[in-house]
């Protein structure tokens, strides 16, 4: 297979946050550079499959015409309190705490986004029962004990932007591996690398590849690992491996390792390298208190698309504005973002200022929403696949990478040649934190979204989040990535 056109020079520089300053001056071996070309025309074509749902988002919606109780006038009033922790209160009688609880409900029920999607009312009227019974019936109780009966009796929701006092409704997902064994690919068969005789047929009794991954090994090469994202407290998982000869034996995963360079020195930064270029987004640079680093990174675009290799390090980046995500995309593409998500999103009821809810309506539309009485929806954007003009993006991810950070990661993969390298994302999408407020009586944060953002379960699950397409785990991260992109891309294209 033949090969494009020498990319020139890749530079070194890109790993460690502008640290390294010495260009990348040796061509990477052919055999590395077919190796590598032929990854990205795997990723290629898994990417090229990537879509929404196409099912209704009818089945999400809530019949707000039933005779269940919704929020009132007086419920909206009582809602903005400013929130400090200063003001949470030490203990409210229980008589107020229940009052609260059927307020919060009658505000999930009215506007929480995943209301449906986790149950409707069957599972919330359940879940409220037992808060109001575990409350009790006479005297005063703690916000503590309050706050802990009304997060376990919501235990039912995995929402990573859903949180009562910061503490999130977050299934414990966590990243496992096993890198003491190395694992190759031959003729659609895997096998360990010391055994290539003797063929791999099963992983705790599923296909090898629903475990078995591209990864950048110790030594700076591509083999596979095992990887796994695993809701498991504990610090070890062992899997069965079965062989073609009869022979089975057990792994042992354990949590992956992913500590790299965090030693943040700027929100946004882009550095160029002869025919690459390095676009550095840490924390809340999308945020509209960083005006600078906004307008900044909007004005690197034209210079962007001029580049034959693009770096994005989101490993540090936490979210913030998503807006800037579809920004970004139409100037860099020329097209508008298609992204692999449908959405329902429920139209405020407590904000009545006529001009606020038309300035919402027009934004939606922008957004590409329509809207349908109390709903704006996005029933299925469109599939979206573009060409790159040769041009290749690599994408560096972490679980750190969150919220906005994993839009853009969401993004990035409906154009041609984009390779994500780390680990799984932060898994937090199917919602936003639209709203944050002081609860009325007990002073606790309640942050809560009104959207769902639904995913093909097989690419997006909240909390396990999206699966890079090449791992890097371990130790010596920064090192060992510098060392593969001087290995494999140099010469790339």
């Amino acid at each position: 297979m033949k090969l494009k056109k020498n990319l020139t020079k890749c530079a070194l520089v890109l790993l460690l946050a502008g640290q390294i300053t010495t260009p990348l001056n040796t061509y990477a071996g052919e055999q590395e550079q077919q190796e590598l070309y032929e990854i990205i025309q795997e990723i290629n074509q898994k990417n090229s499959n990537l879509d929404a749902p196409r099912n209704s988002m009818d089945q999400f919606r809530y019949n707000f015409k039933n005779n269940k109780s919704k929020l009132t006038q007086n419920d909206t009033s009582i809602m903005w309190k400013d929130y400090s922790r200063k003001n949470i209160k030490k203990n409210i009688s229980v008589v107020t705490a229940k009052k609260e609880t059927k307020w919060l409900f009658r505000l999930l029920r009215s506007q929480y986004g995943l209301y449906t999607y986790y149950g409707s009312d069957a599972k919330f009227i359940k879940a409220k029962k037992k808060i109001l019974k575990e409350i009790g019936t006479k005297g005063n109780i703690t916000t503590k004990k309050y706050q802990k009966i009304l997060h376990k009796n919501l235990g039912f929701i995995t929402d990573c932007h859903l949180a009562i006092v910061e503490e999130l409704f977050v299934a414990d997902a966590r990243l496992f591996s096993d890198e003491s064994v190395h694992y190759i690919k031959n003729n659609g068969y895997f096998y360990k690398e010391e055994n290539q005789q003797d063929a791999i047929i099963s992983i705790n009794n599923k296909k090898p590849d629903t475990y078995l991954k591209h990864a950048i090994n110790e030594n700076d090469g591509l083999s596979y690992y095992p990887y796994a994202m695993l809701e498991q407290k504990g610090n070890s998982r062992k899997f069965n491996v079965k062989y073609q000869s009869g022979k089975s034996e057990y792994i042992t995963l354990e949590p992956a390792i992913y500590s790299y360079n965090k030693n943040i020195k700027r929100l946004y930064g882009y550095d160029k390298y002869d025919k690459l270029a390095y676009v550095e987004m840490n924390q809340a640079y999308m945020d509209w208190d960083t005006p600078k680093e906004r307008k900044r990174f909007l004005k690197d675009i034209p210079n962007m698309k001029k580049q034959d290799c693009l770096v994005f390090d989101l490993r540090n980046n936490t979210g913030g504005d998503g807006s800037l995500i579809d920004t970004w995309f139409k100037r860099y593409t020329g097209q508008k973002l298609l992204p692999n998500y449908s959405t329902l999103r429920i139209r405020p009821v407590f904000i009545s200022n006529k001009k606020e809810l038309k300035e919402m309506d027009v934004f939606a539309a922008q957004t590409g929403m329509k809207k349908d009485g109390k709903y704006y929806y996005s029933q299925h954007p469109g599939h979206q696949y573009l060409k790159n003009n040769g041009r290749h993006i690599f994408v560096l991810t972490s679980r750190h990478t969150s919220s906005a950070a994993e839009s853009m990661t969401d993004a990035l993969k409906n154009i041609e040649n984009t390779v994500t390298i780390g680990t799984n994302t932060g898994g937090v999408l199917i919602n936003m934190a639209n709203y944050s407020m002081a609860m009325p009586y007990s002073g606790l944060l309640l942050q809560f979204g009104t959207c769902l953002q639904n995913f093909d379960p097989s690419y997006f699950k909240e909390s396990y989040g999206i699966e890079p397409d090449i791992y890097l785990t371990g130790k010596n991260l920064d090192q060992r990535l510098k060392k593969f992109f001087q290995t494999y891309i140099s010469g790339l294209i």
